[in-house]
Formats: C-alpha cells, sequence, structure tokens
C-alpha cells in the first residue's frame, strides 16, 4: 500500500489553496506582464494605477517562496471527484451573484494578482461587481448602527468615490470565480491528477512507539467504498455543508406528528442538488424554494435566510404543528402571534461541535485535546496536537485563524500556516524555522484580509 506525505480531504476553495501551495514546485511568482496587472477607475481602458498591482515585483524570492519542498507526494479525496463542485452548487442554489470577498482575496497561493490578471486575459471586468453606495448597519443590537450614530460617524461608513472605482476592492461574480478557480487547477498548478472520487469515513491514527512521547506512524484513511489510503499528514478542508451538521431547532425536534419531508426542509439539502446532478450525470430536480401561491416561513438570521427572503423579522418560532387535515403547518411565535403556512425552510446553519465530528472520533480517542464551545484548541500551525499531524482549514481553525477562519482570506492563512508546520517537520535544521516577530507573524496572518 502506496502511502503518501499529505492526504487532503475536501476540494473546495480551501484545499484548493493548500493543495496549490503544497504541490508547485517553483515558489516564484508567474512573471507579470504589466499590460496584464494594471488596473484603473475604468474597467473598459486599462490604463495603470499607482495605487494598485502596475508596481513590478522585485526579482528573486517571496515570502511564501520555499515554504514547502517540491517533493512532497499529494492526494486530494473529494466526494464528487471534482474541484470546487460543492461550493458552485451553493451559490448556484442561493442565487447569489458575487463573493464577498474582493479580487486581492482568492485560491492562488503565490500570485497575489491572479484573480486580477485572470479577470484582463478573459476580458471579463464587465462581471465585477463594485462596492455600493452606502454602508448600513441597521441591527440595532450591534455594537454600533446606523441608527445610533451621529452624522460624522455616518459619513465615515459612505464608501469614497475613488474606493469605489478602484477595481482591487471590486467584488467577482461567482460564475467568473468558478472559472478562475478552473484555470487555476488545470493551468496553474496541475492539481486535476491529485484529485481522488471517494468520500472519507473514518481516520484512524496508527501511533508508532516512540517512548513516553505518543506519535503518528501514519494515517489509515477509510473510503465508503471500502478503500483504504495512508498518509503521513492529513489536512481536513471539508466545509460545515454535510447534513448530519445541520443545526436543527429544538422546536423541530419536538414535533408530534408525521410530515412530509418537503414541506419542512433545511437549506443543506438545498445545496448539494447541482452537485449531484453532475455526480450522476443526470437532470436532478433541485426542491423547489417554494411554489406559486404558497405561504413560506424562512427561519433564520444570517447570510442564508437573507438570500432566501428578502423582509425579516425578529421573532422566535415557541411550537409547530403540523394540520394533516388541512395540510398546512400553524406555528406558535414568540410574540404571542400564530403563523399558519404551506411550507417551512431552515436557514439555521450548522452546529459545529468537533465531538460530534465522525471524521474526528478516532483521532479524538488517540489525542484528546480541549474543547471549547465546540472549537477544538490546535496549535499555531494548525495542528491537531504535538506528535499527531492532522491539520484543520476552516471552521474548526476559528480561534486560532480568527472570525474569517471560514473565508476564503482565511484558507490563504491556514494554508500558510500548515506549510510552514510541514517544512518545519520534514526540514528541521532549514534557516527559514527562525522565529518570527510578532508584527511579522500579524502581518502575515492578516494577509489578504486587509489587502496587505
Amino acid at each position: 500500500m502506496v502511502t503518501v506525505d499529505v492526504l487532503i480531504i475536501g476540494g473546495g476553495p480551501h484545499a484548493l489553496t493548500i493543495a496549490s501551495l503544497l504541490s508547485s514546485p517553483n515558489t516564484e511568482p508567474r512573471p507579470n506582464d504589466p499590460a496584464q496587472s494594471s488596473w484603473c477607475s475604468d474597467s473598459t481602458k486599462p490604463t495603470p494605477d499607482k495605487r494598485c498591482c502596475s508596481v513590478k515585483r522585485k526579482k528573486g524570492k517571496t515570502k511564501n517562496d520555499g515554504l514547502v519542498s517540491p517533493q512532497l507526494s499529494l492526494l486530494v479525496v473529494d466526494s464528487y471527484g471534482e474541484w470546487t463542485t460543492l461550493w458552485e452548487s451553493q451559490f448556484t442554489a442561493l442565487s447569489i451573484p458575487h463573493l464577498r470577498s474582493h479580487t486581492l482575496v482568492h485560491t492562488d497561493p503565490l500570485n497575489k494578482h491572479a484573480l486580477q490578471e485572470f479577470i484582463l486575459k478573459t476580458d471579463r471586468s464587465a462581471e465585477l461587481h463594485r462596492l455600493q453606495d452606502q454602508v448600513y448597519i441597521l441591527d440595532e443590537n450591534a455594537f454600533f448602527s446606523d441608527m445610533r450614530l451621529g452624522k460624522k460617524e455616518k459619513k465615515r461608513l459612505n464608501v469614497t468615490s475613488s474606493l469605489k472605482k478602484s477595481l482591487s476592492f471590486s467584488l467577482p461574480g461567482t460564475t467568473l470565480s468558478v472559472d478562475f478557480f478552473k484555470d487555476q487547477v488545470r493551468w496553474v498548478y496541475n492539481l486535476d491528477k491529485v484529485m481522488l472520487k471517494g468520500t472519507v469515513e473514518n481516520i484512524i491514527p496508527v501511533v508508532k512507539d516512540a517512548g513516553s512521547i505518543k506519535q503518528v506512524k501514519h494515517f489509515k484513511v477509510q473510503l465508503q467504498d471500502g478503500t483504504i489510503l495512508q498518509a503521513k499528514r492529513v489536512v481536513i478542508a471539508t466545509g460545515p455543508s454535510r447534513a448530519q451538521m445541520a443545526n436543527i431547532p429544538s422546536w423541530v425536534k419536538n414535533i408530534g406528528e408525521a410530515y412530509p419531508e418537503e414541506r419542512l426542509q433545511h437549506t443543506v439539502e438545498l445545496m448539494h442538488y447541482l452537485s449531484k446532478s453532475k455526480q450522476t450525470q443526470t437532470e436532478v430536480v433541485p426542491s423547489k424554494v417554494c411554489e406559486k401561491g404558497h405561504r413560506v416561513m424562512v427561519v433564520g438570521g444570517g447570510l442564508t435566510s437573507k438570500m432566501n427572503v428578502p423582509s425579516l423579522i425578529t421573532v422566535q418560532v415557541s411550537e409547530a404543528v403540523w394540520c394533516y387535515k388541512n395540510q398546512v403547518w400553524s406555528l406558535s411565535l414568540s410574540t404571542g402571534d400564530h403563523w399558519t403556512g404551506d411550507k417551512i425552510w431552515l436557514a439555521t446553519g450548522c452546529k459545529l461541535d468537533v465531538n460530534q465530528d465522525p471524521l474526528l472520533s478516532g483521532v479524538m480517542k488517540e489525542f484528546p485535546v480541549q474543547v471549547i464551545d465546540g472549537w477544538p484548541c490546535i496549535t499555531e500551525g494548525l495542528q491537531w496536537a504535538e506528535g499527531c499531524p492532522l491539520y484543520l482549514m476552516g471552521q474548526y481553525t476559528a480561534l486560532q485563524v480568527g472570525p474569517h477562519a471560514v473565508n476564503l482570506a482565511g484558507g490563504q492563512a491556514a494554508s500558510v500556516r500548515i506549510a510552514k508546520d510541514i517544512r518545519q517537520q520534514k526540514n528541521p535544521a532549514d534557516p527559514r524555522n527562525g522565529e518570527k516577530s510578532k508584527t511579522e507573524d500579524y502581518i502575515q496572518h492578516m494577509h489578504g484580509l486587509l489587502w496587505l
């Protein structure tokens, strides 16, 4: 049985970022064509903009140069066997027009301006979305809001005209982003060859005898079809989109009556329909959000609920009853009111609890770690524990990476940390493993998020 150096679980943007970094034999940025790397306020006339990426890069190594050894063998396992398929499906299902991240935040870890260059090369600047004229913060429970601010403070929240015109701060459309990912996979890093279709069911750490210190010799990774893979290191880069992770409110669990499944659904189910159609090569009819004339309630106060319904009210559901005779829902609300309708969508997100994640049960048993409100206390290098080279990306890294852990910027930050940790383990004598100043660490950590 062949043992790979690194096995990445998941095929989304975070997995693509770390795979690109670990697989690249040449970590120097690709040469820039000045005409291809200049941005301006008018997207149809690419003239140099001193503030943006028209600045020529200096020759030589960058801060990411040599993060890992090019001899690493790499394998990526994803349920759909294609890069970013589920991610694309989620955006399509929810009709999301563009990303929240600007054009300097993306999945290419070695070329900060890769997305901008792709847009110019393919002449697709029309698919960029400008920042809105004003930023409105209307949540009365927020630390601050427009309702609590004076004229000066409100003015500061307005986006300046010069910032609006800078395409470096534009938001790429979802179709544009997906095409950029595919270009990165096929032509830049040649990552199709490392993708394996499969669903991971179990991760078993095989521990070697190293005296008093417990260490992992390798991991046995079992797939749903019975295949066993071996890896020296494992990176879990799966997002919170598994159905078993759906956050189901208590009032749903207390419904005593049997009801048709299509009348109460979680948005996690909606997000998978496009991926399933690609997997089976057949047309899968998605669950309709609602029928014409139906009365629909969307439960949840996050971004997903906002994508599904434009009008939100602050209210909680106390009790839900399915009326079999009339085939409708009858809900008692926290305000004392009642609602009768045809369908309920739960846009309540996913509940993250590392103790309940079946993928991590074997690792938790051999290497127990402290868990705070569902989040594991992992190392700064995003390793599960000393002696256990299992790395996490995304939501489980929030205690180390911060609130942007699930975003593209979090994927950038996590990839650099993981690559650095792997390099230190493979080459302990490497002089680049010296201590960094707090300032350098902070700048690297915030790279992308604040356009550094």
